[in-house]
């Protein structure tokens, strides 16, 4: 069969759905979909116009568009002619010696205790006196001393 207003050949299908004019000749606009969540699994596609569907997926959270993507730049590498140079800098920071460290800290722990020690250690550390391996090593001494019994906290457990 051939369209009623330019003589081309309508397919077979389309005569079948009740058309008898051809997709060019058409007036119709071409439908579209948005999808629709009723809970996080399980959505399914609801027949609406393209006018619909836009508006639909502009007010959904969940809509299928692309309204993000003109939103970022555009990605460009920039080839370099000749490297950066490479500046060797040597550390040139001083700390206290781990032995020194040491004897402050654990005189600061015979005066003041465990905790406040720990506090003096992370000072010490986080103003530069001392790295963090220093540190580390320094605060697992205190606490096995912490947590080791003194002579005679053992003499009034077994005096029992």
């Amino acid at each position: 069969m051939k369209c009623s207003r330019c003589d081309v050949e309508v397919p077979r299908q389309r005569i079948n759905m009740g058309y008898t004019i051809c997709t060019d000749c058409s007036t119709e606009e071409k439908v579209s979909c948005h999808t629709i969540y009723p809970h996080k699994t399980g959505g399914y596609i609801q027949v609406v116009s393209k006018e619909q569907s836009n508006n639909l997926n502009r007010l959904d959270r969940r809509g299928t568009s692309i309204k993000s993507a003109p939103k970022y730049k555009p990605f460009t590498i920039d080839t370099l002619d000749e490297p950066k140079p490479f500046r060797n800098k040597k550390c040139t920071k001083t700390y206290t010696t781990y032995d020194t460290a040491l004897k402050q800290t654990l005189d600061y722990y015979d005066e003041w205790g465990y905790k406040p020690t720990l506090k003096y250690l992370r000072q010490l550390n986080s103003s530069g006196d001392i790295p963090l391996l220093t540190r580390v090593k320094i605060q697992d001494i205190i606490t096995d001393m912490y947590l080791e019994p003194s002579p005679r906290a053992l003499q009034r457990h077994f005096n029992k």
